[in-house]
Order: structure tokens, then C-alpha cells, then sequence
């Protein structure tokens, strides 16, 4: 992998896994140490991820990481509503027996909040599932969309106050999910990947509102 990509890649996952928080101000040179790369891949990653607006930069002074509105959740989640969504629709009548069979293994991963490595499984898991369902929607820019969508999301887990309840219900949803898929249930497909989305979008929107729950603390890294 070209340098420039290594520290696109690498820094991209350092913010989307909370590594470094939201609002947190970061300078070339901490990077550049943290990763052991070079000045110049570093400096065009850095670049690449305030296009992206994952960064914002202030001239002489630095970067830092984008904090967490709710506008921010609003925006992704109604999206992903009205997507995903479509994409089941598309998927419901191409999802092979080996796709829903996949499915139904994912659907069995919950999390336990007091459980970093278990919460960031099922992050993973979770964008697997979705991804899989874009795919066998047969539009390939529709199944980019959901991928790049679901990268997005995985920063609201860092400020969502997870909760066994939840961890609990995300098993549910997804095998709701799975199962209205098996019957060719249009609209039970359509109602359970709302359900699913919502609820997270409820959680991520509630734990915002919650003052022990906002994102980053301004740390410099320096």
C-alpha cells in the first residue's frame, strides 16, 4: 500500500474508533510519530480526512478532530433510514441461502458494554451485516453508500451510552431482520430495518443529550 494510503488508512480508523475523540486538536508531528511515517504521506492523509470532514484544519495552528452534533446524527441516521430501507427492497428477491445464512451468524452478536474489545466486535459485525444486504442489493453505488455510512456511524459508539438492554435488542432486530428476508416479506423486511435504525438513532440522540456524554474532552496531541 502506497505511504499516503497506509496513513489515510490508519488515521481514518485512530478517529472512527475513538482512538482520537472528538474535538481533539492533533498536530502532523504527533501523527507522524504515532504512525511512523513520513512528514509528506502524513500531511496528504491529513489532507484526504478534512475533505472527508472527519478533520478541520486552522492555518499554523493544526488539526482537529470533528466533535459530534446532533445535526451530525440526525443527517447520517435519516439517510441510512431511507437507504437501507431501499436497499432491503432490492436485496429481498437476489440474497442467496449462503447470504441469509450469513446473516443469521451475524445476527447472533450482541455486545456487553462494560466490554470494549465485545462493543468494538460488534461494530464490526454489525457494518457486516449491513454491508452484506447493500451488496445483494445489485447497485453498486447504493451498497458504497451504506458502506461509507456505516465507517461514519461507528463514531456515534463512542459517545452512545450502551446499555445491556441494547447490546440485548440488537440481536433481536437483526434476526427480525433476517427472518422477514426468509419469509419474502417485503414489508416486514422494510419495518424491521427501520426499527433497527431507529433504534440506534434514539440512543445515539439521547445519550447526546446527556451532559456525562459529550464527545471528546479538547485533549491536545501534540
Amino acid at each position: 500500500m502506497p505511504l499516503a494510503d497506509n496513513a489515510y488508512t490508519q488515521l481514518r480508523n485512530l478517529i472512527l474508533s475513538g482512538e482520537l475523540p472528538p474535538d481533539c486538536a492533533i498536530t502532523e508531528n504527533y501523527i507522524v510519530e504515532k504512525l511512523a511515517i513520513g512528514k509528506t504521506p502524513v500531511r496528504e492523509a491529513m489532507r484526504r480526512l478534512v475533505l472527508e470532514g472527519l478533520l478541520d484544519v486552522t492555518p499554523r495552528l493544526g488539526y482537529t478532530v470533528i466533535g459530534i452534533s446532533q445535526q451530525d446524527v440526525d443527517d447520517i441516521f435519516q439517510l441510512r433510514v431511507i437507504i437501507e430501507v431501499g436497499a432491503a427492497q432490492l436485496a429481498i428477491e437476489q440474497l442467496t441461502p449462503d447470504a441469509l445464512d450469513q446473516l443469521h451468524e451475524l445476527s447472533a452478536t450482541g455486545y456487553d458494554p462494560d466490554d470494549a474489545e465485545s462493543v468494538q466486535q460488534y461494530a464490526a459485525v454489525n457494518a457486516e451485516f449491513h454491508d452484506i444486504i447493500g451488496k445483494f442489493s445489485g447497485n453498486r453505488r447504493l451498497a458504497d453508500l451504506i458502506a461509507r455510512l456505516m465507517l461514519e456511524s461507528r463514531r456515534f459508539m463512542q459517545i452512545a451510552q450502551l446499555t445491556p438492554e441494547h447490546g440485548r435488542d440488537v440481536k433481536v432486530q437483526h434476526a427480525a431482520i433476517v427472518a422477514a428476508f426468509r419469509a419474502g416479506d417485503r414489508e416486514g423486511v422494510s419495518e424491521a430495518v427501520r426499527i433497527h435504525v431507529e433504534d440506534s438513532w434514539n440512543l445515539v440522540l439521547e445519550s447526546l443529550a446527556t451532559p456525562s456524554s459529550a464527545p471528546g474532552d479538547g485533549a491536545a496531541h501534540d
